[in-house]
């Protein structure tokens, strides 16, 4: 294997992990990497060929292509299967994110993170105006819509959806493709069909990843490059909605979907004195987190 097929193994191993980590985005990690731009032209070029019918003439760039995003891909996949290993575990053995002892503490480092990275898409708008923030405010609402009345429909059109707004969070920094599916009670059920191998289900939540390829990407590349303000605010709302899902006291931990919050006098009856402190801990934890990650950030562009 090439340096340069290891090294885009191992941006693949960073990625995966924050994909599999509801609250952190892989789009995110892949700017700390410098490699943001070089993932979404290669996977413009795979777009554009398939799309021209295969044409010879672009048949090097999209075997360049292929050289990055498949170590990066097979990169994905390793950490993914890990992580998710730790965080949700099987039903005979419940990872740390699907017990009410260890619960708390993995969403409250995750509530601290996203708290924090509110600001980092908002940085983006020089000069708010009304549509700015009626945008995020439009972003709030979608995620308090849904959390309140979620789908309960988890047949294979809905994995169809799902998989296209995974891959389309994944791809944008700020977003995680782990919340997405968390908000829409599918994070463990998307996570056991990998640990199973459920081949089936995984092909139709990939088949909507492969339709969002075909028409996120070449919209996001306009967005970004023609309404980045605008687009920016929408991911601020979407961000700041997302702690609804991140509450880390909830009434269960394990059932598979989208639980519900507790209210603060329900937390002093359910949970003791010292696992309140923890989780506060947790919570600053996740918040330095996201300093820490700014601070490599800067010494690579350095």
């Amino acid at each position: 294997m090439s340096k340069d097929m290891k090294d885009s193994f191992g941006y693949g191993l960073l990625m995966g992990l924050a994909d599999a980590i509801p609250g952190v985005s892989g789009g995110t990690v892949a700017l700390i990497l410098g490699i943001y731009e070089k993932l979404l032209n290669s996977l413009s070029i795979c777009v554009s060929f398939f799309r021209g019918g295969f044409p010879k003439s672009a048949q090097p760039k999209f075997l360049a292509s292929l050289y990055f995003l498949l170590p990066l891909a097979f990169g994905m996949f390793f950490s993914y299967y890990i992580v998710t290993k730790i965080l949700v575990g099987s039903e005979s053995s419940p990872g740390l994110l699907m017990v009410k002892e260890t619960g708390p503490y993995i969403y409250s480092f995750f509530f601290g993170l996203v708290l924090i990275s509110i600001k980092e898409p908002w940085k983006f708008v020089s000069n708010p105006s009304q549509n700015n923030y009626f945008l995020a405010l439009l972003g709030i609402i979608i995620i308090f819509v849904y959390t309140k009345y979620p789908l309960e429909n988890t047949g294979n059109i809905f994995l169809v959806i799902s998989g296209a707004l995974a891959l389309t969070a994944m791809l944008l920094p700020g977003i995680s493709g782990a919340l997405v599916l968390l908000t829409l009670g599918l994070y463990e059920e998307i996570v056991s069909y990998v640990h199973d191998f459920k081949v089936i289900p995984l092909l139709y939540f990939f088949l909507g990843g492969i339709i969002s390829l075909f028409t996120f990407v070449p919209l996001m590349n306009r967005m970004l490059n023609d309404y980045k303000e605008l687009t920016m605010s929408v991911l601020t709302g979407l961000m700041a909605g997302s702690l609804i899902t991140l509450w880390p006291w909830k009434e269960d931990y394990g059932k598979g979907s989208l639980p519900d919050n507790l209210s603060l006098v329900q937390i002093m009856e359910d949970f003791s004195y010292i696992s309140v402190i923890i989780t506060v801990i947790f919570f600053v934890l996740g918040v330095f987190s996201s300093y820490g990650i700014k601070y490599f950030e800067q010494k690579l562009r350095n």
